[in-house]
Protein backbone atom coordinates (compact mmCIF):
# COMPACT_ATOMS: atom_id res chain seq x y z
CA UNK A 1 0.00 0.00 0.00
CA UNK A 2 2.86 2.83 0.84
CA UNK A 3 4.74 2.03 -2.24
CA UNK A 4 1.45 2.53 -3.98
CA UNK A 5 1.04 5.91 -2.57
CA UNK A 6 4.74 6.76 -3.23
CA UNK A 7 4.04 6.42 -7.54
CA UNK A 8 0.99 8.23 -7.07
CA UNK A 9 3.02 11.01 -5.26
CA UNK A 10 5.84 10.20 -7.79
CA UNK A 11 3.42 11.05 -10.81
CA UNK A 12 1.83 13.54 -9.38
CA UNK A 13 5.30 15.54 -8.93
CA UNK A 14 5.91 14.46 -12.28
CA UNK A 15 3.03 15.96 -13.81
CA UNK A 16 3.48 19.46 -11.92
CA UNK A 17 6.55 19.71 -13.13
CA UNK A 18 5.87 19.05 -16.71
CA UNK A 19 2.88 21.67 -16.75
CA UNK A 20 4.96 24.07 -15.58
CA UNK A 21 8.09 23.44 -17.63
CA UNK A 22 4.95 23.80 -20.19
CA UNK A 23 3.76 27.01 -18.99
CA UNK A 24 7.61 28.42 -18.70
CA UNK A 25 8.15 27.24 -22.17
CA UNK A 26 4.61 29.14 -23.40
CA UNK A 27 5.52 32.48 -21.22
CA UNK A 28 9.12 32.04 -23.18
CA UNK A 29 7.62 32.04 -26.74
CA UNK A 30 4.95 34.44 -26.55
CA UNK A 31 7.74 36.96 -25.25
CA UNK A 32 10.33 36.31 -27.77
CA UNK A 33 8.04 36.19 -30.71
CA UNK A 34 6.38 40.07 -29.18
CA UNK A 35 9.79 41.30 -29.20
CA UNK A 36 10.84 39.76 -32.39
CA UNK A 37 7.94 41.93 -33.92
CA UNK A 38 9.02 44.84 -31.82
CA UNK A 39 12.88 44.93 -33.37
CA UNK A 40 13.65 47.30 -36.11
CA UNK A 41 16.94 46.72 -36.93
CA UNK A 42 17.30 43.14 -38.13
CA UNK A 43 20.71 43.07 -37.37
CA UNK A 44 20.18 43.05 -33.36
CA UNK A 45 19.58 38.77 -32.47
CA UNK A 46 16.43 38.80 -30.06
CA UNK A 47 16.95 35.96 -27.10
CA UNK A 48 15.37 34.85 -24.11
CA UNK A 49 18.44 36.24 -22.68
CA UNK A 50 18.44 39.29 -24.35
CA UNK A 51 14.85 40.37 -25.65
CA UNK A 52 15.70 44.43 -25.28
CA UNK A 53 18.81 45.96 -24.59
CA UNK A 54 19.28 49.64 -23.82
CA UNK A 55 20.41 51.70 -26.81
CA UNK A 56 20.88 54.57 -24.02
CA UNK A 57 23.74 55.17 -21.83
CA UNK A 58 21.74 53.72 -18.84
CA UNK A 59 22.19 50.36 -20.25
CA UNK A 60 19.51 48.01 -19.17
CA UNK A 61 19.02 44.62 -20.40
CA UNK A 62 15.77 42.74 -20.35
CA UNK A 63 14.80 39.16 -20.31
CA UNK A 64 12.94 36.53 -19.51
CA UNK A 65 13.11 34.90 -16.19
CA UNK A 66 13.53 31.78 -15.40
CA UNK A 67 11.62 31.88 -12.31
CA UNK A 68 7.98 32.03 -14.13
CA UNK A 69 5.77 33.58 -11.31
CA UNK A 70 1.63 31.89 -12.24
CA UNK A 71 -0.39 34.80 -11.66
CA UNK A 72 -3.74 33.97 -11.92
CA UNK A 73 -5.29 37.20 -14.08
CA UNK A 74 -9.29 38.14 -14.35
CA UNK A 75 -10.83 41.30 -15.90
CA UNK A 76 -13.82 42.63 -15.16
CA UNK A 77 -15.58 45.97 -16.32
CA UNK A 78 -17.86 47.13 -13.53
CA UNK A 79 -20.40 50.41 -14.40
CA UNK A 80 -20.05 53.30 -12.08
CA UNK A 81 -23.64 53.01 -10.24
CA UNK A 82 -24.07 56.39 -10.62
CA UNK A 83 -23.56 56.54 -14.14
CA UNK A 84 -25.36 59.49 -16.01
CA UNK A 85 -26.56 59.63 -19.50
CA UNK A 86 -26.18 63.22 -19.38
CA UNK A 87 -22.24 63.33 -18.89
CA UNK A 88 -21.91 60.08 -21.50
CA UNK A 89 -24.07 62.17 -24.32
CA UNK A 90 -21.57 65.59 -23.33
CA UNK A 91 -19.79 66.51 -26.29
CA UNK A 92 -16.92 68.29 -23.96
CA UNK A 93 -14.31 65.63 -22.45
CA UNK A 94 -14.21 67.49 -19.52
CA UNK A 95 -17.83 66.84 -18.63
CA UNK A 96 -17.43 63.17 -20.30
CA UNK A 97 -14.70 61.75 -17.58
CA UNK A 98 -17.41 62.80 -15.01
CA UNK A 99 -18.93 59.24 -15.48
CA UNK A 100 -15.39 58.13 -13.64
CA UNK A 101 -14.12 58.16 -9.79
CA UNK A 102 -13.47 61.98 -9.46
CA UNK A 103 -10.52 60.56 -7.06
CA UNK A 104 -8.37 57.46 -6.76
CA UNK A 105 -10.03 54.22 -5.11
CA UNK A 106 -9.12 53.19 -1.56
CA UNK A 107 -9.23 49.58 0.22
CA UNK A 108 -11.50 49.82 3.61
CA UNK A 109 -13.09 47.29 5.25
CA UNK A 110 -12.38 44.61 2.80
CA UNK A 111 -14.05 46.67 0.22
CA UNK A 112 -13.18 48.57 -2.86
CA UNK A 113 -14.13 52.48 -1.80
CA UNK A 114 -14.36 54.67 -4.89
CA UNK A 115 -15.98 58.15 -5.04
CA UNK A 116 -18.09 59.58 -7.67
CA UNK A 117 -18.89 63.01 -9.44
CA UNK A 118 -22.43 63.28 -7.07
CA UNK A 119 -20.42 62.70 -4.29
CA UNK A 120 -21.07 59.87 -2.80
CA UNK A 121 -19.28 56.56 -2.57
CA UNK A 122 -19.86 52.98 -4.20
CA UNK A 123 -18.34 50.12 -2.29
CA UNK A 124 -17.29 46.99 -3.88
CA UNK A 125 -16.74 43.83 -1.85
CA UNK A 126 -12.98 42.59 -2.85
CA UNK A 127 -14.28 38.79 -2.64
CA UNK A 128 -16.49 39.06 -5.14
CA UNK A 129 -16.85 43.08 -6.73
CA UNK A 130 -20.61 43.18 -5.69
CA UNK A 131 -21.93 46.43 -4.37
CA UNK A 132 -21.55 46.92 -0.27
CA UNK A 133 -24.61 49.06 0.10
CA UNK A 134 -24.72 48.55 3.68
CA UNK A 135 -21.52 50.36 4.00
CA UNK A 136 -22.31 52.90 1.42
CA UNK A 137 -25.59 53.78 3.06
CA UNK A 138 -23.40 54.35 5.96
CA UNK A 139 -20.90 56.50 4.24
CA UNK A 140 -22.93 58.67 1.72
CA UNK A 141 -24.68 60.77 4.96
CA UNK A 142 -22.13 63.63 3.56
CA UNK A 143 -21.14 64.72 -0.11
CA UNK A 144 -17.27 64.62 -0.73
CA UNK A 145 -14.93 65.98 -3.24
CA UNK A 146 -12.00 63.44 -2.72
CA UNK A 147 -10.85 60.60 -0.24
CA UNK A 148 -8.24 58.70 1.25
CA UNK A 149 -6.88 56.34 3.61
CA UNK A 150 -4.88 58.37 6.29
CA UNK A 151 -3.92 56.57 9.94
CA UNK A 152 -5.79 53.40 8.64
CA UNK A 153 -9.25 55.66 8.82
CA UNK A 154 -11.15 56.79 6.04
CA UNK A 155 -10.82 60.77 5.46
CA UNK A 156 -12.90 62.54 2.67
CA UNK A 157 -13.04 66.32 1.82
CA UNK A 158 -16.24 68.10 2.25
CA UNK A 159 -17.27 71.56 2.19
CA UNK A 160 -13.79 73.20 2.94
CA UNK A 161 -13.05 70.58 5.76
CA UNK A 162 -11.48 67.22 6.45
CA UNK A 163 -13.27 64.28 7.98
CA UNK A 164 -12.43 61.31 9.44
CA UNK A 165 -14.66 57.53 9.62
CA UNK A 166 -14.70 56.83 13.55
CA UNK A 167 -16.75 53.57 11.91
CA UNK A 168 -20.19 55.20 12.63
CA UNK A 169 -19.95 58.85 12.08
CA UNK A 170 -17.63 61.67 10.07
CA UNK A 171 -15.84 63.35 12.90
CA UNK A 172 -14.82 66.76 11.13
CA UNK A 173 -10.66 67.10 11.61
CA UNK A 174 -9.55 70.55 13.59
CA UNK A 175 -6.18 70.32 12.63
CA UNK A 176 -3.86 70.71 9.69
CA UNK A 177 -3.59 68.61 7.09
CA UNK A 178 -1.82 68.38 3.40
CA UNK A 179 -3.89 66.87 0.84
CA UNK A 180 -6.31 68.53 -0.62
CA UNK A 181 -7.67 67.29 -4.23
CA UNK A 182 -4.61 64.77 -5.03
CA UNK A 183 -3.51 61.34 -3.78
CA UNK A 184 -1.70 59.89 -1.30
CA UNK A 185 1.78 58.35 -2.52
CA UNK A 186 2.88 56.82 1.37
CA UNK A 187 1.99 56.87 4.56
CA UNK A 188 4.14 55.82 7.72
CA UNK A 189 3.88 56.55 11.42
CA UNK A 190 5.98 60.14 10.67
CA UNK A 191 5.21 61.13 7.05
CA UNK A 192 2.84 61.61 4.55
CA UNK A 193 4.33 61.07 0.97
CA UNK A 194 2.46 63.03 -1.76
CA UNK A 195 3.65 64.52 -5.59
CA UNK A 196 2.96 66.28 -8.31
CA UNK A 197 3.63 66.69 -11.92
CA UNK A 198 4.43 68.90 -14.28
CA UNK A 199 5.16 66.76 -17.30
CA UNK A 200 8.71 67.17 -19.22
CA UNK A 201 9.12 70.34 -16.75
CA UNK A 202 9.47 68.11 -14.04
CA UNK A 203 7.70 67.05 -10.68
CA UNK A 204 7.92 66.98 -7.27
CA UNK A 205 7.80 64.54 -4.03
CA UNK A 206 7.26 66.14 -0.86
CA UNK A 207 7.28 64.60 3.12
CA UNK A 208 5.05 66.05 5.76
CA UNK A 209 6.01 65.77 8.83
CA UNK A 210 2.98 64.42 11.01
CA UNK A 211 4.88 65.67 14.24
CA UNK A 212 6.45 69.12 13.09
CA UNK A 213 3.95 69.81 10.58
CA UNK A 214 6.65 70.88 8.17
CA UNK A 215 7.03 69.63 4.52
CA UNK A 216 10.25 68.52 3.10
CA UNK A 217 10.75 67.80 -0.96
CA UNK A 218 12.88 67.13 -3.88
CA UNK A 219 12.55 66.56 -7.62
CA UNK A 220 11.32 63.44 -8.65
CA UNK A 221 9.73 63.38 -12.05
CA UNK A 222 6.95 62.15 -11.23
CA UNK A 223 6.39 59.78 -8.21
CA UNK A 224 4.39 57.02 -8.82
CA UNK A 225 5.26 54.38 -6.11
CA UNK A 226 7.15 54.39 -2.30
CA UNK A 227 8.78 51.55 -0.49
CA UNK A 228 10.02 51.98 2.85
CA UNK A 229 13.29 49.41 3.14
CA UNK A 230 15.77 49.40 5.55
CA UNK A 231 17.81 52.04 3.63
CA UNK A 232 14.75 54.64 3.76
CA UNK A 233 12.43 55.96 1.60
CA UNK A 234 12.54 54.24 -2.09
CA UNK A 235 10.44 56.65 -4.40
CA UNK A 236 9.77 55.13 -7.72
CA UNK A 237 9.16 57.91 -10.44
CA UNK A 238 8.17 57.40 -14.41
CA UNK A 239 7.58 60.12 -16.85
CA UNK A 240 6.45 59.43 -20.61
CA UNK A 241 7.75 62.13 -22.50
CA UNK A 242 10.25 61.64 -25.23
CA UNK A 243 11.69 57.80 -25.04
CA UNK A 244 10.49 57.70 -21.71
CA UNK A 245 12.45 57.35 -18.04
CA UNK A 246 12.28 56.02 -14.68
CA UNK A 247 14.16 56.55 -11.51
CA UNK A 248 14.36 55.42 -8.16
CA UNK A 249 15.56 57.66 -5.23
CA UNK A 250 16.20 56.77 -1.89
CA UNK A 251 15.82 58.80 1.07
CA UNK A 252 17.20 57.92 3.79
CA UNK A 253 16.17 61.13 5.80
CA UNK A 254 13.64 63.33 4.28
CA UNK A 255 14.84 65.71 7.27
CA UNK A 256 17.45 66.66 5.38
CA UNK A 257 15.68 67.19 2.01
CA UNK A 258 14.97 71.03 1.38
CA UNK A 259 12.42 72.78 3.73
CA UNK A 260 9.43 74.02 2.14
CA UNK A 261 7.24 76.97 2.92
CA UNK A 262 3.12 76.91 2.51
CA UNK A 263 3.38 79.06 -0.13
CA UNK A 264 5.77 77.04 -2.54
CA UNK A 265 4.10 73.51 -2.25
CA UNK A 266 2.86 72.46 -5.70
CA UNK A 267 4.35 75.67 -7.45
CA UNK A 268 6.90 76.41 -10.43
CA UNK A 269 9.48 78.18 -10.26
CA UNK A 270 10.91 79.46 -13.78
CA UNK A 271 8.27 77.47 -15.31
CA UNK A 272 10.20 73.96 -14.14
CA UNK A 273 8.86 72.19 -10.88
CA UNK A 274 9.82 73.19 -7.34
CA UNK A 275 11.40 69.97 -6.35
CA UNK A 276 14.41 71.39 -8.86
CA UNK A 277 15.57 73.99 -6.48
CA UNK A 278 16.24 71.31 -3.65
CA UNK A 279 19.84 70.87 -3.48
CA UNK A 280 20.15 68.79 -0.64
CA UNK A 281 21.58 66.17 -2.54
CA UNK A 282 19.68 64.22 0.56
CA UNK A 283 19.30 60.68 -1.33
CA UNK A 284 21.18 58.11 -3.41
CA UNK A 285 20.25 57.47 -7.04
CA UNK A 286 19.51 53.44 -7.08
CA UNK A 287 17.72 53.24 -10.46
CA UNK A 288 18.31 55.49 -13.61
CA UNK A 289 17.17 54.11 -17.14
CA UNK A 290 16.48 56.18 -20.18
CA UNK A 291 13.80 54.57 -22.82
CA UNK A 292 11.61 52.73 -20.20
CA UNK A 293 8.06 53.22 -18.16
CA UNK A 294 8.25 52.00 -14.90
CA UNK A 295 4.48 52.34 -13.56
CA UNK A 296 5.04 50.64 -10.10
CA UNK A 297 6.72 48.72 -7.48
CA UNK A 298 5.18 46.95 -4.88
CA UNK A 299 6.86 44.05 -2.12
CA UNK A 300 4.94 41.01 -3.17
CA UNK A 301 5.95 37.81 -0.79
CA UNK A 302 9.28 39.17 0.42
CA UNK A 303 9.96 40.11 -3.34
CA UNK A 304 9.68 43.88 -4.71
CA UNK A 305 8.26 43.25 -8.20
CA UNK A 306 7.59 46.50 -10.47
CA UNK A 307 5.53 47.06 -13.90
CA UNK A 308 6.97 48.21 -16.64
CA UNK A 309 6.08 49.52 -19.83
CA UNK A 310 8.47 48.22 -22.70
CA UNK A 311 7.87 48.16 -26.13
CA UNK A 312 4.34 48.12 -26.51
CA UNK A 313 3.66 45.32 -23.48
CA UNK A 314 2.95 46.30 -19.84
CA UNK A 315 5.01 43.15 -17.90
CA UNK A 316 5.95 42.17 -14.09
CA UNK A 317 9.82 41.93 -13.52
CA UNK A 318 12.29 41.98 -11.03
CA UNK A 319 15.06 43.91 -11.42
CA UNK A 320 18.45 43.29 -10.13
CA UNK A 321 21.14 46.16 -10.90
CA UNK A 322 20.60 46.45 -14.51
CA UNK A 323 18.97 43.64 -15.77
CA UNK A 324 14.86 43.66 -15.68
CA UNK A 325 13.65 39.78 -15.53
CA UNK A 326 10.10 39.51 -16.51
CA UNK A 327 8.39 37.30 -14.57
CA UNK A 328 4.80 37.59 -15.46
CA UNK A 329 3.15 39.46 -19.20
CA UNK A 330 0.05 40.36 -17.02
CA UNK A 331 -2.52 40.53 -19.79
CA UNK A 332 -0.20 40.86 -22.01
CA UNK A 333 -0.97 44.20 -23.82
CA UNK A 334 0.09 47.56 -23.57
CA UNK A 335 -1.71 48.36 -20.23
CA UNK A 336 -0.58 52.16 -20.73
CA UNK A 337 -1.02 54.62 -17.81
CA UNK A 338 0.12 58.48 -17.17
CA UNK A 339 -0.07 59.32 -13.15
CA UNK A 340 -0.70 55.97 -11.65
CA UNK A 341 -0.61 55.68 -8.18
CA UNK A 342 0.31 52.01 -6.28
CA UNK A 343 -0.57 51.48 -2.45
CA UNK A 344 -0.24 48.66 -0.21
CA UNK A 345 -2.77 47.65 2.17
CA UNK A 346 -1.99 44.55 3.92
CA UNK A 347 -2.23 41.58 2.00
CA UNK A 348 -3.76 43.77 -1.26
CA UNK A 349 -1.93 46.07 -3.52
CA UNK A 350 -3.97 48.55 -5.21
CA UNK A 351 -2.88 50.59 -8.58
CA UNK A 352 -4.90 53.56 -9.21
CA UNK A 353 -4.54 53.79 -13.32
CA UNK A 354 -5.66 56.66 -15.62
CA UNK A 355 -5.09 57.57 -19.22
CA UNK A 356 -5.49 61.07 -20.59
CA UNK A 357 -7.19 59.94 -24.10
CA UNK A 358 -9.69 58.26 -22.08
CA UNK A 359 -10.75 59.76 -18.60
CA UNK A 360 -7.81 63.04 -18.07
CA UNK A 361 -6.55 62.66 -14.70
CA UNK A 362 -9.31 60.60 -13.56
CA UNK A 363 -9.17 57.02 -12.64
CA UNK A 364 -10.11 54.42 -15.23
CA UNK A 365 -9.19 51.09 -13.79
CA UNK A 366 -7.51 49.54 -11.06
CA UNK A 367 -5.51 46.50 -10.29
CA UNK A 368 -6.07 44.43 -7.28
CA UNK A 369 -3.08 41.78 -6.33
CA UNK A 370 -3.90 39.30 -3.71
CA UNK A 371 -1.56 36.21 -3.25
CA UNK A 372 -1.25 34.96 -6.87
CA UNK A 373 -4.39 36.47 -7.97
CA UNK A 374 -4.03 39.84 -10.16
CA UNK A 375 -7.53 41.75 -10.98
CA UNK A 376 -8.33 44.22 -13.40
CA UNK A 377 -11.06 46.45 -12.58
CA UNK A 378 -12.45 48.98 -15.79
CA UNK A 379 -15.20 51.93 -15.10
CA UNK A 380 -17.80 51.79 -17.41
CA UNK A 381 -16.16 49.95 -20.51
CA UNK A 382 -13.21 47.66 -21.71
CA UNK A 383 -10.02 49.71 -21.58
CA UNK A 384 -7.85 47.27 -23.02
CA UNK A 385 -5.42 48.95 -25.11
Amino acid sequence: MKKKYFYILLILGFSISICAQNKQQDFEKKLLEHFQKQSWDNKIKITIDSLFKSPYKEKFNVSASRNFIEFDTTHIVIKNPYFSKKYEEAEETKDYVKNFPKSFSVIYQNSLVSLFENGKFACLKLNNFERDTSLENILNTRKFKYHWIINNQLAGFSGNSIYFWNDSKWIKSKGTFPLKNQPKLFEDKDFIVYGDCHGEWGGTVYFYEKLTKKTYFTESTCANSVIKSKNGYEVLAHLGHGGGSSEIKIINDPRKLTLAKTIEIKTTVKGEALGYIDKSNAFEKKLDFYGVQIFSSFIWENKELFIVNLSDLTFLAEIKNNEIEIVHPLFFSDLYTHDPITSQYKEYTLMNLDHYGTGLEREISVLIIKGNKITKLDWNENHNR
